[in-house]
């Protein structure tokens, strides 16, 4: 009631108001909040206006803040006007807005929201820091952390040719000062929202703070779906630096019996067309409709940026386009590559030319596996709608009763359970052994898989650290484990057999150590899964006082490792390794003979694979699996299941297959590391050598048992010793009979004759004659699948597997309980 009511109110109405009377539930607002939205700048219609846009649908009583505000078309404001700073007013504002970023801090402080209950702030610079009081409920959107006042510095400095000089000096200046003040402002923000989990970790690394995901909104409902396509490839975005638009076109210069389509204006449009042959066509800026019919009839969008989120490859899912885009930032997110069910495109490991021509060699091999339908679906899951009702649910949550005016079909609800909030820290459920473990990739290779593996048996108690991003962090995620990515440039230029690093790298190095060692000190121990990990780990465990564990894959020789590489390793088993868990008794030697310190204890756990991705195929007619692979249904056929690099020895395989005209090969693997020279000359060969037609590359796959089921056996080629053999074992279980490459830990997996045939490393005759041996007679392939599946069942089980790591990861933990 108010006053007037009450004092006019007869007596039974008075009696009735008080007996009904109830208060508001604790931190509700009693009355309709006021709301304010506040946005950096509002001077264009782009990827963060669309998202303002539809939180002015969530709050369309919402009063609008900028710090200028210059729009001509207002339809996406719904007419709002805003409420500008004093910048508005200054000289050559609605041009050159963005030289005044020094006076911007300033600025946004000044705008006076006292006045509003709640306070939504759109920011990918200053609008975060508006000033709030301690009964304001302050929310905000990040797109990203000011990026060129972070991570992306350097860059920004060298495109704007402020690397030197009086001015260099003075832009250093102001982004140090913008830095200091974006950390302060982070304070007075009550919850964060970031569009990806990518920006989740720029907001974790830079503000310290976890932050709810939430994706930007896609129209998915301006764009249609088109199942039938053309031949040709299509890019679009704003042609500047980091969309190295200028790669994919070099990429495309290279296969010019493909055709390529360019949308796009900007900075570098010059040097693009000057890298454009005969098969790229540079349209430059298209109106809408033109880009629209475009991505509907590409028959795949081609994405070389690392984006904080990226809209374009989800505009182009919804036309039902598949995308081939780069696999870092945003993209991991929106496109589900091939280990995923219902892929909608696939991943490239590398900003190189060659990087993109390899994909989209692998796109075209296996370009039946994707669906239009399955395209737009995805996208589906990024609609306008989607994004109100999840934004709305989530700010219902954090103030209730925000939403009770709420209108335009934004509708109350919980999140996906998936999705809920991340303000617990990394393991905060459980209880007992805490392991933080570490990994140098982000790609699913033999390591990452076993580490997988654990994770899964382990993610009440563990947290894993990737320094670097990729499918592996998607595969963790998928599997309910807690893990986070230290973006960590300073390792890429580091492999096993690279020299000694440069002071800048080893500068990034130390960087890596120090952020390590602060999240060690919240868990018992340090669990290193490979070998950069590792050095890592000793390290950090040595800042923190952790023990450190180190799960050894490799066998540490002059051939897979350089003389620097051998040096850390030795240095680091003796002073920094609390114990190593090998993976063979070969790997366990070659460190017990690098290191020889009685100190660091070393004990061989074998890798443990399930069975149970093989025990699903059982009635699955290995025909029917052959015609879906569209393989030959007499052939003899063997496959080989690794990635494609030299020391794998796919080429010995290959010179086997001349021997035996109606052999047919099969290659399931992708090159991982720089090596997509290695996978062009095995593609060369076979050409050459007249057996392409029997050769049949089918890139990384996800469904790796169904493909082995599919072949009469499994070769294993490697010229130089394995540690482990994973591959192998899978094959055992597959019920395929396995020929392997006598050396490393293979012969304590396979016995000759008995589960498996050995042949000498390299020796293409052998491995012809093996080849043939298993062709010829059926009795031997029958004992050898019996044999190899009781034993690999017995010996490689996953729950030994398990048992035997926690086991030792719980000894080296007793050092800190103690």
């Amino acid at each position: 009631m108010s006053p007037e009511t009450f004092a006019a109110a007869d007596p039974a109405t008075l009696v009735h108001a008080i007996e009904t009377w109830r208060p508001a539930p604790p931190g509700k607002v009693a009355r309709t909040p006021r709301v304010a939205i506040v946005h950096d700048w509002l001077v264009t219609y782009a990827g963060a206006e669309r998202v303002l846009e539809q939180i002015i649908d969530c709050f369309p009583d919402a009063d609008l803040f900028s710090v200028v505000d210059f729009v001509e078309d207002r339809t996406f404001l719904r007419g709002k006007r805003a409420t500008t700073s004093f910048i508005q007013n200054l000289p050559f504002a609605r041009t050159r807005y963005r030289t005044y970023l020094p006076l911007m801090p300033l600025a946004i402080e000044q705008l006076d929201l006292s006045g509003y209950d709640l306070v939504i702030s759109s920011s990918h610079a200053v609008a975060k820091g508006v000033l709030t009081g301690p009964d304001q409920v302050h929310v905000s959107y990040v797109h990203s952390p000011i990026r060129y006042a972070w991570d992306l510095q350097h860059q920004y400095l060298a495109q704007s040719n402020l690397t030197h000089g009086l001015r260099s000096i003075f832009a250093r200046l102001v982004l140090h000062y913008i830095r200091n003040w974006d950390i302060r402002t982070a304070n007075s923000v009550d919850h964060f929202i970031s569009n990806s989990q990518f920006i989740a970790r720029r907001i974790k690394k830079v503000y310290q703070r976890d932050a709810q995901v939430i994706s930007p909104p896609v129209d998915v409902d301006a764009f249609s779906l088109q199942e039938h396509k053309d031949d040709f490839y299509l890019t679009a975005s704003r042609m500047v630096p980091y969309k190295k638009v200028e790669l994919i076109v070099e990429a495309f210069s290279r296969m010019p019996e493909k055709k390529l389509v360019v949308i796009g204006d900007g900075p570098q449009m010059d040097v693009v067309r000057a890298k454009a042959t005969g098969n790229v066509q540079v349209l430059g800026y298209q109106p809408f409709a033109v880009l629209h019919e475009h991505m509907r009839r590409a028959k795949a969008f081609v994405f070389a940026a690392e984006e904080d989120f990226g809209i374009a490859p989800l505009e182009a899912q919804a036309c039902g386009t598949p995308v081939i885009a780069f696999g870092k930032g945003g993209a991991l997110e929106t496109v589900r590559d091939l280990s995923q069910p219902r892929p909608t495109g696939l991943f490239f490991p590398e900003q190189t030319a060659s990087s993109i021509v390899t994909a989209v060699h692998e796109f075209e091999q296996q370009a039946s596996r994707f669906s239009a339908r399955d395209c737009r679906s995805n996208a589906e899951r990024f609609s306008n709608a989607h994004f109100r009702e999840r934004f709305v649910a989530y700010v219902e949550r954090v103030l209730p009763g925000a939403s009770a005016h709420i209108v335009n079909g934004a509708e109350q609800g919980g999140l996906e359970e998936d999705e809920a909030g991340t303000d617990v820290p990394l393991a905060a459920a459980g209880t007992g052994l805490k392991v933080l473990a570490l990994d140098q990739s982000g790609v699913l290779g033999g390591a990452e898989l076993s580490l997988l593996e654990i994770a899964r048996h382990m993610k009440e108690s563990i947290d894993v650290l990737l320094f670097d991003d990729g499918p592996f962090r998607i595969a963790l995620e998928e599997a309910g484990v807690n893990v986070d990515v230290l973006d960590a440039p300073a390792l890429h230029g580091i492999s096993k057999q690279s020299g000694r690093p440069k002071l800048r790298t080893l500068k990034g190095v130390m960087s890596l150590v120090r952020e390590t060692a602060r999240r060690a000190r919240h868990v018992d121990v340090i669990y290193a899964n490979t070998q950069r990990a590792m050095v890592i780990g000793a390290l950090a465990g040595a800042i923190a006082r952790r023990p450190v564990v180190w799960h050894l894959r490799d066998i540490v020789s002059d051939e897979h490792f350089g003389r620097f590489q051998r040096k850390a390793i030795k240095w680091c088993g003796k002073l920094g390794l609390d114990r190593v868990i090998a993976n063979s008794g070969a790997s366990a030697r070659a460190f017990a003979d690098l290191v020889r310190s009685p100190r660091t204890p070393v004990e061989v756990v074998f890798n443990g694979i399930s069975e149970a991705p093989f025990r699903l195929l059982d009635h699955i007619s290995p025909a029917s699996l052959r015609e879906r692979l569209k393989l030959p249904a007499e052939a003899f056929v063997v496959g080989s299941f690794s990635r494609l690099a030299h020391w794998k020895g796919q080429h010995v395989l290959l010179e086997a297959a001349l021997r035996d005209p109606q052999l047919h090969v099969v290659l399931v693997g992708a090159p991982l590391f720089g090596e997509h020279a290695y996978e062009a000359r095995l593609r060369m060969f076979a050409r050459t050598h007249g057996i392409e037609g029997r050769v049949h590359f089918l890139g990384f796959r996800d469904d790796v048992a169904a493909c082995m089921r599919a072949m009469d056996a499994i070769v294993h080629t490697s010229i130089a010793p394995e540690p482990f053999g994973r591959v192998i074992v899978e094959g055992m279980l597959a019920k395929r009979p396995v020929i392997a490459a006598r050396a490393g830990g293979v012969i304590e997996i396979l016995d000759d004759g008995v589960n498996g045939l050995l042949c000498e490393p390299g020796n293409v005759k052998a491995l012809a004659d093996a080849i043939g041996r298993l062709k010829h007679d059926t009795i031997l392939r029958e004992r050898l699948v019996e044999n190899g599946y009781e034993i690999a069942r017995r010996r490689f089980g996953t729950s030994t597997y398990v048992d035997g790591v926690k086991r030792i990861l719980a000894q080296a933990a007793e050092r800190v309980t103690r």
